[in-house]
């Protein structure tokens, strides 16, 4: 049996990711209360972004001594909270991990591709996120054309099986928001990839023309071979595709609420499946047994940290 203290890193972690989130989310409820009051307007969505994750409780099975997250009281807002953010990104590595393995694709070539658009400091995030959303739909309206055999003009994504797109928004340097896709794509072709103008970023000529005739004015891309064995999932290409919507870190609480705002009129889908993994379905089948070793944790507010509430259950 693995000893408990092997085993507290694992809580540990899990509780500082949560106690960040929910300094972050006083901050931004405070905010939403003063500056955008039509955010919070249904008392639901403010009681279960106030008492997201006030509540944790840990389990370890008894089959496989793995240790988990069992329940929390998530608020399920995953653009503007890090702890649904995170328990998202998580579900959605393991869906990537079954569907690899239901469809038998470790021996496919796997890319990590970049698509950005230009922008500069003085535009507005609703233009640019419209603008990204625009090309994003034109990208796979362009990829199921070129899947029709008697489709002549190929475009470049004809090259792969599926897709799963992923829109970031983040904050970079003097252009300040910096919005932009994240694609992971498998195909059985070799393709050609060039270093471009920026050693740290890799090109493909076909990509860059077909960029451009979808965005008229953005051509600034990066695509990368990537390998990935079949027990490991978490690698960082991976993780940049399935990972946050939003980039907490770079991001402040009014640009964190701007978001929520563009995100409640527009209601933009900023995680798309195509070709194979189209609509996906996987089942998250879950140890019958479980034993308690921590029991239950509550956050307190006046000390911003968690505390066990009870002793373990033997």
């Amino acid at each position: 049996m693995i000893t408990t203290k092997k085993r507290l890193p694992l809580v540990r972690r899990t509780l500082a990711k949560l106690t960040k989130s929910q300094k972050l989310k006083k901050e931004l409820f405070e905010y939403l209360e003063e500056h955008k009051p039509h955010l919070l307007n249904h008392s639901m969505k403010a009681n279960r972004i106030r008492e997201c994750c006030n509540v944790v409780a840990f389990r370890e099975s008894l089959e496989t001594w793995k240790r988990e997250l069992l329940s929390a009281n998530f608020c399920k807002y995953d653009r503007i909270c890090v702890a649904c953010a995170t328990k998202r990104a998580i579900r959605m590595i393991k869906k990537f991990e079954q569907g690899i393995k239901a469809n038998d694709l470790y021996k496919k070539k796997r890319y990590y591709i970049v698509l950005t658009i230009k922008h500069t400091k003085d535009d507005k995030l609703a233009d640019l996120l419209e603008k990204l959303m625009k090309g994003k739909d034109k990208l796979a309206r362009n990829f199921r054309n070129s899947k029709r055999p008697n489709h002549k003009n190929k475009s470049f994504f004809h090259y792969f099986d599926w897709m799963v797109i992923s829109i970031e928004v983040s904050h970079k340097g003097k252009h300040w928001r910096h919005p932009h896709i994240n694609i992971l794509a498998c195909s059985d072709y070799d393709i050609p990839i060039e270093v471009g103008k920026y050693r740290r970023w890799t090109t493909n000529e076909q990509l860059k023309q077909e960029r451009l005739g979808i965005t008229w004015d953005s051509y600034i891309h990066n695509i990368r071979r990537i390998n990935v064995s079949s027990d490991h999932f978490t690698t960082s290409w991976i993780g940049e595709v399935f990972k946050y919507a939003i980039k907490f870190s770079d991001l402040t609480v009014p640009q964190l609420a701007e978001i929520m705002d563009i995100q409640q009129k527009k209601w933009y889908r900023f995680f798309s499946t195509y070709g194979t993994f189209r609509g996906w379905k996987v089942d998250n089948k879950r140890a019958k047994w479980w034993t308690w070793k921590r029991g239950v944790f509550l956050y307190d507010e006046d000390s911003e940290k968690y505390e066990l509430f009870k002793k373990p259950m033997e």
